[in-house]
């Protein structure tokens, strides 16, 4: 049976090269049974003397003992340090891959317990509710729900048509009008669900859960403005398509609304570049980080989308917050606060804000409320804090992963206990 203290022995030996042929066979089983299981070994690879210590600590001691204990003595009283956390957490993600080498081993087919998307499990039943759906609101305010099921021609706008093809939806110029006059759709996604957007230009939009993205039919005027909520990740076409396959040099402008709605928010202005958007309106900050070209980040505020078309730079400016603005290069990070203050963070964590772009939880030392909150979003649940808990957590993991799982993985780290209850996860310590 492959235990964790075995798992984490192989994976020493393998950091020292000392692996018998036998052994390197047994480790690649391991890393291709599942996903997690690779995800772990290719950290622990990219991880120094931290994951030396770690993976020597659980391959002797921690497995006799079935107690985490901390990597440095002196900080024994520090439940939450960031050592212990991620010894506790290595431990749990190989306790937990091990048990699913160890079961695809004796083929017993037992099933682990797992908590089900809700979403996709309405979908899958057909009996999804509009709640659980991917809209696309049209400038008639009818609603459009863009179904797995739906594919091909979706309708036809001012200056556009719209094709879906799987989880995404592209728009195209077009010389027929549905509408006379130019109009704003929005695309919204629910919790635990994803989807992409090309938008009239030929930029290409990527919408985490609980999101949306409102923008013109066709970008007609001098700029291309577009309005998102909660989290988007874009690449911006540079030389925009246009009617007559002709093209033109706008500026591609995304406006956000504070965090708590507070009457501040955030512009971001750009040629062609590739960048993320999270402004969730339960983070504190809205996040823009920027991972090619150059963008252009203030504190500006756009009172509604129709009147952004005609109204002035200055005139969208919140009249309490002075203007401040900071251009960003590649790996910087523009953090504006709900009373409109701006921080700069030079040396962003790349990886950790494009993880949910390639379905992964990356937690490094992060605060648990901030864990929970997205928890919430990729699995549907409500959150309820039974007492004040406070501690950061490291982990990583996909987010296909059954939310038990995860649960349990964080309360191997202590400090911290979960209980399901229908739709609703209670947070105590």
């Amino acid at each position: 049976m492959a235990t964790h203290k075995h798992i984490a022995g192989l994976i020493l030996r393998h950091r020292r090269n000392l692996l018998t042929e036998q052994e390197k066979q047994e480790l690649e089983a391991w890393c291709n049974c599942c996903e997690e299981n690779r995800l772990l070994f290719d950290r622990l690879m990219k991880q120094g003397a931290v994951a030396e210590n770690l993976l020597e600590l659980y391959s002797t001691a921690a497995a006799e003992s079935g107690k985490v204990k901390p990597l440095f003595p002196g900080q024994r009283k520090k439940r939450l340090t960031w050592g212990i956390t991620y010894a506790a957490i290595l431990a749990g993600l190989l306790l937990m891959a091990a048990t699913v080498y160890s079961l695809m081993e004796k083929k017993t087919g037992k099933k682990a317990l797992a908590v089900v998307d809700h979403a996709q499990k309405n979908e899958s039943s057909g009996m999804a509710s509009d709640e659980h759906r991917v809209a696309l609101k049209l400038a008639d305010a009818s609603i459009i729900y863009l179904d797995s099921s739906i594919n091909g021609h979706v309708a036809l706008q001012y200056r556009s048509v719209i094709n879906k093809r799987g989880d995404k939806v592209r728009y195209e110029w077009s010389t027929g009008n549905a509408q006379r006059e130019l109009g704003y759709n929005t695309i919204t996604t629910p919790k635990a669900r994803k989807f992409a957007v090309e938008l009239p230009d030929g930029s290409k939009v990527w919408l985490n859960a609980s999101s949306s993205i409102t923008f013109p039919t066709a970008f007609i005027n001098k700029e291309r403005i577009v309005q998102v909520t909660g989290e988007a990740y874009f690449e911006v076409n540079p030389e925009p398509v246009s009617l007559d396959s002709e093209t033109a040099q706008k500026p591609f402008i995304v406006y956000v609304e504070s965090p708590q709605s507070k009457g501040t928010g955030a512009a971001v202005e750009v040629m062609g570049t590739h960048f993320n958007v999270n402004a969730y309106g339960d983070e504190p900050v809205i996040k823009t980080t920027l991972l090619e070209g150059k963008v252009k980040v203030s504190n500006q505020f756009c009172p509604g989308f129709e009147k952004a078309a005609t109204m002035k730079p200055e005139q969208m400016l919140s009249a309490q917050q002075p203007t401040q603005s900071a251009t960003l290069i590649p790996g910087q990070q523009a953090l504006v606060n709900g009373d409109g203050q701006m921080e700069i963070v030079k040396y962003a964590d790349i990886q950790e804000v494009m993880a949910w772009h390639r379905d992964i939880f990356i937690f490094n030392d992060l605060d648990i409320k901030l864990i929970m909150q997205q928890i919430a979003r990729q699995y549907d649940y409500e959150i309820y804090f039974k007492e004040p808990v406070n501690g950061h957590y490291t982990l990583t993991i996909t987010r296909q992963t059954p939310l038990d799982q995860i649960l349990r993985a964080l309360e191997l780290s202590g400090g911290v206990h979960f209980k399901l209850e229908g739709r609703k996860i209670s947070v105590s310590e």
